[in-house]
Formats: structure tokens, C-alpha cells, sequence
């Protein structure tokens, strides 16, 4: 089956989204994950997330012949105003011609919130015809069998799971394999972000595929078998670090934009061989 393979606005880090846009198409890409991620990276702020942004994404991409069927909207779905909030990232999905919204679900605190807000964001979703998937993320949505547990708890069809091998790599410290886990939790995948990690002298980073501890083989094998048509995203967070697994920060140092187009053209090499 066919699968769309994207690469995240991400990697350009501290470039404007149209820049990002320009490199993308440059190197061939075809499809591309715009990304937001509340309070840490944005892309697209709050007030992006309207029918007149929509319409001008829509357009940016098509210019460039991109297109996009993902889109990172990371928020907390605990709080009080997350109906409405997210509301707009679905709405701004679908204008934009994203059919999947990935966000994180929020804290664990959170739980009472997140299952008030779940089922209107949820039916919201169905009726635009997009998938809301969660994120592993060291919270709400962990690790293995809970993961699975807790997406089927929800009930919804619209509601499934983003499963992100650098998140699962992280909150586990080093110590899960994330081919074994996208095995276990492949019932509920909807989406995958592909990122691979190096540590160095104590201090984690994240690399181009196939050059870090990710085994992208087996990832590969995992994708062709058990999830033959789920799209995947090369998410790349060149700025950020993290020492002993404390929580992750971002470098005020911006990569290069030759740097950036290397590390993605090996990362998309290196996914190509392992989808082979």
C-alpha cells in the first residue's frame, strides 16, 4: 500500500514556517507536518488557527506542491478551555487538508478533565472527518498495554494514537525498545513520529535516522507488517537536549540551514531502506 511519509516544519527551528516550507519542497518532499507545540514550538500560534491561516497554508503548500495530511496541534485536552481550543485546531486541520491532529492528552492529574473534554472533542473530530491522535507522552498516554488500554477506554473511533519513538525512548530513560512497543500498540496507531536519539558525553540529542540508537530495521519491518498504510512523520528537534533524561530544552544555537537539509535527506534515505 501506499504510504505517506512526511517530514515536521520542526527542523527548521528557528526559521520562519515559509522557509520551512521552501527547503521541504527544494529537497523533494512531498508531504509536510506543520507543527505547534503549546508554550515550546510554534509554527502556528493560537491566533493561527482560523479559515483565513487555513486558506493561506493551503496555499503556500500547493504553490510548492505540498500537501499535508498531518498536522501537530500539541496541547494539554485537561483544562477547562480545551473544547474550544482544540476545536480550532480540528477546524484549521480540515481546511488545511489535514485529516489527523496529533496533541499530547495532558497530565496525569489531568484525568478527571481530559474525560469531561474527550467525547466533545471526539465527536467534533467525526464530524470533520479527522483523527485526534494522542501522543505517548510520559503522562496520560505512557507506556504499552496502558497506551492500548486506555485509546479503546475512550471509545471513540476518531481517537486514536501518534506513536512517537523518541517519546518512548525518553520517558522510559533508554530502557524500552520502541520497535517492541509500536508491535504492542499497533492496534491503535494512527500515526507514527520517527526520531532517533544519540547520547553523548551525558547529553541527549536527536539525529538523523539511521544514525542513532533507534532500530530503524526493525521499525521498518514493524511498519510494513502490522501497519501497512499508516502514515509516518520524520519529526526532527535539532535544538533540543537533554542531560541524564532531566526534562528537554532547546539550544539558543540555530542549526544551519545546509545542516538541516542534510540530516534530512539522510533521514529520508535511511527510512527508505528501512521500508524496502
Amino acid at each position: 500500500m501506499d504510504r505517506v511519509i512526511s517530514v515536521s516544519s520542526m527542523a527548521f527551528d528557528g526559521y520562519p514556517l515559509e522557509t520551512a516550507l521552501d527547503e521541504l519542497a527544494g529537497l523533494g518532499v512531498r508531504s509536510v507536518e506543520p507543527a505547534s507545540v503549546d508554550k515550546v514550538f510554534q509554527h502556528l500560534t493560537e491566533e493561527d488557527f482560523c479559515d483565513a491561516r487555513a486558506a493561506w497554508l493551503r496555499e503556500q503548500m500547493a504553490a510548492r506542491g505540498l500537501a499535508c495530511v498531518s498536522l501537530s496541534a500539541h496541547m494539554d485536552l485537561s483544562q477547562p478551555d480545551s473544547v474550544d481550543r482544540f476545536r480550532r485546531r480540528l477546524e484549521f486541520a480540515r481546511a488545511s487538508g489535514a485529516g489527523i491532529v496529533n496533541t499530547i492528552a495532558g497530565p496525569t492529574s489531568g484525568l478527571a478533565g481530559f474525560r469531561a473534554n474527550i467525547p466533545a472533542i471526539a465527536m467534533r473530530a467525526a464530524d470533520l472527518g479527522v483523527i485526534v491522535a494522542l501522543e505517548n507522552h510520559g503522562d496520560l498516554v505512557d507506556r504499552g498495554r496502558q497506551i492500548v488500554e486506555f485509546v479503546e477506554q475512550i471509545g471513540f473511533p476518531s481517537v486514536r494514537l501518534n506513536y512517537d519513538t523518541g517519546n518512548a525512548w525518553y520517558y522510559a530513560k533508554g530502557g524500552l525498545d520502541p520497535a517492541a512497543e509500536l508491535a504492542e500498540v499497533a492496534p491503535v496507531v494512527a500515526h507514527v513520529h520517527l526520531k532517533a536519539p544519540r547520547v553523548e558525553d551525558g547529553v541527549m540529542r536527536w539525529v538523523a535516522l539511521g544514525e542513532g540508537v533507534l532500530d530503524l530495521a526493525a521499525i521498518g519491518g514493524i511498519l510494513r507488517h502490522r501497519l501497512p498504510a499508516v502514515p509516518v512523520s520524520i519529526e526532527l528537534s535539532l535544538r533540543q537536549r537533554s542531560r541524564n533524561f532531566e526534562p528537554r530544552w532547546r539550544t539558543p544555537e540555530v542549526p544551519s540551514l545546509p545542516e538541516i537539509r542534510g540530516i534530512i535527506r539522510r533521514s529520508l534515505k535511511a527510512l527508505e531502506g528501512a521500508l524496502a
